[in-house]
C-alpha cells in the first residue's frame, strides 16, 4: 500500500513547518470571524488538522508548555463544532441532490437542521474568539539549537508515522474485505490524513523542485522519488474515503429520523445508499491496483 520510503528529518524545515502551522492558525481565524463560509469553514478544519500534527509531533519541552496545550486543546474543539456544522451542510446538500427530495420534502428536514447549524456556529465563534486571544510563543526557533530538541523530535516524528502506518495497513485488509465496518473505515480515514500531515512537517516546500546535489546519499534519492508520490498516495485514500464517510453520515442521519419506514426517507436511503456502494467499490479498486509495499521511517540518511 505504502511506498518504500525514507523520512529525512531536517531541523530547519521541521521547525519553519511547526512555526508556520501555528501562524496559519490566526490567519485562518480572522478569515473565519470575518465570514464563516463553507470555504472558510474548510480551510479553517484543514489548519486545525495541521496543528494537530505540530502538536502531537513535538518534543516534550515545547508539548507540555501550559500555552502550547492550551492552544491544542482548545483548537481540538474547535474543530469538533465545526465539523458539526460541515455534517450539517453535507446532509442537506446530499438530501436535495443524491437523495431526490422534492423542496417539500426537504423543508421537513431542513429547519430544524439550520437552527442547529445556527447553535453551533454561535458556539464555534466563541470558542474562534477565545482560540485568537491565546498568543502562543515561538518556541520553534529558541529551542532548535537545544542539542537534545533535534533528537527528540526525530525520534518521536518517527515513532507517531509508524504507528499511523502500522494501523493503516492493518485496517485496509479489514476495510475492503467488509463495506459494513464503517468505524474501521473513517479511523483509517482520519490515520491517513495525520499520516500525510506528519510527512508534509520534514518537506521543504520551497526547494522541492530542486535537485539535491550529493547522488550517491540514498535518502535523499528516495525522498526526492517518493515524498510527492506518498503524500498524493494518502490524498488519494483521504479523498475517497472521506466521500464515502460523507455518505455514511446522511445514511446514520436518514436512520435516526422519526418516520423512518416512511416513502419519503425509504427513497432517499435507497438512492444514497447505491452511490455510496459504487464509492466503496472505487476504493476497493483503487487499493488493488496500488503496489503493496512498507513505509520505511527513519530520522536521517541510511
Amino acid at each position: 500500500m505504502l511506498e518504500y520510503y525514507y523520512i529525512h528529518f531536517d531541523v530547519n524545515t521541521y521547525v519553519h513547518n511547526c512555526t508556520q502551522n501555528f501562524k496559519r492558525v490566526y490567519v485562518k481565524l480572522d478569515k473565519y470571524l470575518e465570514n464563516p463560509t463553507e470555504d472558510n469553514i474548510h480551510h479553517m478544519r484543514t489548519s486545525l488538522r495541521r496543528l494537530e500534527a505540530t502538536y502531537q509531533s513535538s518534543p516534550k519541552q515545547i508539548r507540555k508548555k501550559k500555552k502550547v496545550e492550551e492552544f491544542a486543546r482548545v483548537g481540538k474543539r474547535f474543530f469538533k463544532t465545526n465539523s458539526k456544522i460541515r455534517d450539517i451542510d453535507i446532509i442537506l446538500e446530499k438530501l436535495a441532490k443524491e437523495g431526490k427530495m422534492s423542496e417539500q420534502q426537504l423543508e421537513y428536514y431542513e429547519n430544524p437542521l439550520m437552527q442547529d447549524r445556527g447553535h453551533q456556529l454561535e458556539e464555534a465563534r466563541t470558542i474562534a474568539l477565545s482560540l485568537r486571544e491565546l498568543i502562543v510563543p515561538s518556541l520553534y526557533d529558541k529551542n532548535k539549537t537545544d542539542k537534545n530538541f533535534k533528537g527528540n523530535a526525530m525520534k518521536r516524528l518517527a515513532k507517531i508515522t509508524r504507528e499511523l502506518k502500522n494501523r493503516i495497513e492493518d485496517k485496509i485488509p479489514v476495510v475492503i474485505g467488509d463495506e459494513s465496518r464503517i468505524t474501521e473505515l473513517h479511523e483509517l480515514r482520519k490515520d491517513s490524513k495525520k499520516l500525510r500531515y506528519l510527512i508534509e512537517l520534514v518537506i521543504n516546500k520551497e526547494n522541492d523542485n530542486t535537485t539535491k546535489s550529493n547522488t550517491n546519499d540514498i535518502t535523499n534519492k528516495l525522498v526526492d522519488n517518493n515524498d510527492h508520490k506518498i503524500l498524493e498516495h494518502l490524498e488519494k485514500i483521504q479523498e475517497i474515503l472521506g466521500d464515502i464517510h460523507d455518505y455514511d453520515i446522511v445514511i446514520d442521519y436518514l436512520r435516526q429520523r422519526q418516520g423512518s419506514n416512511s416513502p419519503t426517507i425509504t427513497n432517499a436511503l435507497t438512492n444514497i445508499m447505491k452511490i455510496r456502494k459504487t464509492k466503496f467499490d472505487n476504493f476497493v479498486n483503487f487499493n488493488r491496483s496500488t503496489t503493496s509495499k512498507s513505509l520505511m521511517v527513519t530520522g536521517g540518511s541510511k
